[in-house]
């Protein structure tokens, strides 16, 4: 019994993340002209409304596939890739990354391009593959869009957004933003008010796209990015702090109007999908700085005696921090989110 129990936690600190999460077969779409047929394995599938799906084992050998439309006939051979899963093994807490050996004694640790895009040339006859960008951003394209998170953000106050993005040259774009409160702020218990809780936020970017090609994938146009937010807030909150001397000690519970301005500017990676007529989503990631700046009008607080008592029951652990020069700081700032919108 003590050698089973053993084994099996040896299984679970050794476990493998394209072993366990990765199945036998995987999915290929393959988009072709309408009525096309796609062979594979003996299995013959008709391409409908631009694409079929076929399901591959996952293997080290190539993946053949047979294009049919009318007399035309094209063989095609595409070599396995390595799973992405293989390397979420680096991240995970138990094993430092030993997984990564049971993955490379199977075939869950291979795939295969997951879109297949193709065209027929009628020069040749023959159906070819298809790598550039299908619906590239052409000069005075304009896209009109909204960021969901914002609206929905529980950290601060929700906020309503509306973005236009504009492209002055083929692939290069200049966007800008608006987004304004449009609820009361969240975990706001306090009764009289000195301000009224506002803000708004200001996004503008430079985006150039295509200038790199990580998916591989002609239907999504991949980009480059800057971009500044300069975000605005004001709202009301208690401000709990201490006053001791060698006479007397007693606590103050003052309540303080609050001005909070961020600015953030980012270098940004993103993708733009379509996922629909004319719809598209943008997810995108970046790296920047984060500057945060507080102001506190008329409040009694003297940060060269007082002692500030924080708030124990913070917010996901958050720290409310919003006192005039003592909480003002610079943060590395990292961002993760998406947009959608309309192309016009």
């Amino acid at each position: 019994m003590k050698n089973i129990f053993l084994l099996a936690i040896i299984a679970l600190c050794f476990n493998s993340c394209a072993s366990i999460l990765n199945g036998r077969n995987t999915v290929v779409r393959v988009h072709a002209p309408e009525n096309t047929t796609v062979t594979y394995n003996d299995e013959t599938l008709v391409v409908e409304r631009d694409e079929t799906r076929i399901f591959p084992k996952r293997s080290k050998d190539s993946l053949r596939l047979t294009l049919r439309n009318d007399s035309i006939t094209t063989d095609f051979a595409f070599k396995r890739k390595v799973s992405g899963m293989i390397y979420a093994n680096l991240f995970m807490p138990f094993n430092y990354g030993v997984g990564t050996l049971i993955d490379l004694t199977n075939h869950n640790r291979f795939t295969y391009q997951r879109n297949l895009y193709f065209k027929i040339d009628s020069t040749t006859q023959s159906f070819q593959t298809i790598t550039e960008k299908i619906a590239p951003f052409k000069q005075h394209t304009t896209l009109v869009y909204t960021s969901p998170l914002l609206a929905i953000d529980v950290f601060t106050q929700p906020m309503a957004s509306l973005g236009v993005e504009y492209f002055p040259l083929d692939n290069f774009s200049v966007s800008a933003e608006y987004a304004n409160v449009y609820s009361e702020r969240l975990r706001d218990n306090i009764e009289d008010k000195l301000v009224k809780n506002k803000g708004h936020e200001f996004r503008t970017e430079l985006k150039y796209y295509n200038i790199v090609s990580v998916f591989n994938d002609p239907r999504v146009n991949e980009y480059f990015g800057l971009e500044a937010r300069f975000i605005r807030e004001q709202f009301n909150e208690n401000l709990v702090y201490s006053i001791e001397n060698d006479m007397f000690a007693f606590t103050v519970r003052e309540r303080v109007a609050v001005n909070k301005a961020v600015n953030v500017f980012n270098l940004k990676y993103g993708i733009n999908i379509p996922i629909g007529i004319g719809l598209f989503l943008d997810i995108y990631s970046g790296f920047g700085f984060r500057q945060i700046v507080f102001k506190n009008s008329d409040n009694q607080f003297n940060p060269a005696t007082d002692i500030i008592r924080r708030s124990s029951d913070d917010f996901f652990g958050i720290d409310d921090r919003y006192v005039e020069d003592i909480d003002n700081r610079e943060l590395f700032n990292f961002s993760l989110g998406f947009k959608f919108g309309y192309k016009f």
